[in-house]
Parts: structure tokens; C-alpha cells; sequence
């Protein structure tokens, strides 16, 4: 039967090293041939960097009897493996102080170099809804910064062609001076 739903992450008490699985042919289908489902799996991690020892051939071993504990059947024949990626750094781990330096690298961007910013998972998470809902806000800051700017730099052209401009002169006698006060 086929998966429905997004996967699934494993908890380290289950000891297993498989981190968890995304259902790729569930989320996006016509991903994997008729017949087949198409598993991202994801192993290793901060607490466990021995992964990176393994050869591709026993990384998929690993995967696949973690797998079978959590949700293949005992029996499952080998998968048919696409490919195998190793990111020694691929998830940034938020050690004690993460928030404070955080804090100082913007204040000190906002004070030196207004208009850039710095976005990534580092400063929110790895989550796709939360990474995307960053994307956004920050947009919305680029935005209102660059329209301001041009407020700005419209309001400044407007005051240099006010004060560039000559106005005539006309010389008033005193007594159609006093007539006009």
C-alpha cells in the first residue's frame, strides 16, 4: 500500500542511527516509477559524525535495517538506491550563545551596512514552513526599506530642484510693499 503523508522523524531511543525519512513519492508524485516509493532517508548527525566513516554501501546497509524497524516489513528486499550524499555540516547546531551572537551580528549590520541581510537556517531552523515564513518577513523588511529609501531620495531630488530653482525678482516700493502686508 502506498505511504500517504510528508514521513517521519525517528527519536534516538528507538537506536537506530536513520535521523528520519521523507516520503518524496508521497509529497511529490510521479517522483518514483509505478510500483515504487521513493524514501529521502537521512542518517548521522551531530551525535553521531562516525557515519561519515562508512562507505556508501554501508550507509545504505545501515539505512535500510533501520528502516525495516520502523517501517518496512522484516522481509523488505533491498531498495533500489538513486544516490548517496554526505554533508559533513548539514544541519547548523544552536550551541549555548547562538542567540546572543545572533543579536550582535544584527545590530552591528543594521548600524554599518543598513540594507543588507543576512538570512539562512542558521537563524531559524531547518523546518521549510519556518525558513519560508523568514523568506517572507524579510522580504516585507526589504521592501519597506527600499521604498523608504526612494521616499528618501525623492524627498531630497524634490528639496535640490525646490532650492535650484530662480525665482523672479520684483522690486516693490515701500509703499506697494506696506499695501501687500
Amino acid at each position: 500500500e502506498p505511504l500517504v503523508g510528508f514521513g517521519h522523524l525517528i527519536p534516538r531511543a528507538m537506536k537506530v542511527r536513520t535521523l528520519g525519512t521523507i516520503w518524496s513519492s508521497s509529497l511529490f508524485p510521479g517522483r518514483a516509477p509505478e510500483g515504487y516509493t521513493m524514501l529521502l532517508n537521512y542518517i548521522g548527525g551531530a551525535q553521531d559524525v562516525q557515519i561519515a566513516e562508512l562507505s556508501n554501501d554501508q550507509i545504505v546497509e545501515q539505512v535500510h535495517a533501520d528502516v525495516k524497524k520502523v517501517l518496512l516489513k522484516p522481509d523488505a528486499p533491498l531498495p533500489r538506491v538513486l544516490g548517496v550524499r554526505l554533508w559533513p555540516r548539514a544541519i547548523p547546531q544552536y550551541e549555548r550563545g547562538h542567540l546572543e551572537l545572533l543579536s550582535e551580528v544584527e545590530t552591528a549590520v543594521r548600524a554599518k551596512a543598513p540594507g543588507l541581510y543576512l538570512g539562512g537556517n542558521y537563524r531559524t531552523g531547518v523546518a521549510f514552513g519556518d525558513c519560508v515564513q523568514y523568506g517572507a518577513d524579510i522580504a516585507a523588511e526589504v521592501t519597506n526599506f527600499l521604498s523608504l529609501k526612494d521616499i528618501q531620495e525623492n524627498i531630497k531630488t524634490s528639496q535640490e530642484e525646490v532650492s535650484s530653482v530662480q525665482l523672479p525678482q520684483r522690486e516693490l516700493s515701500s509703499s506697494s510693499a506696506d499695501s501687500q502686508l
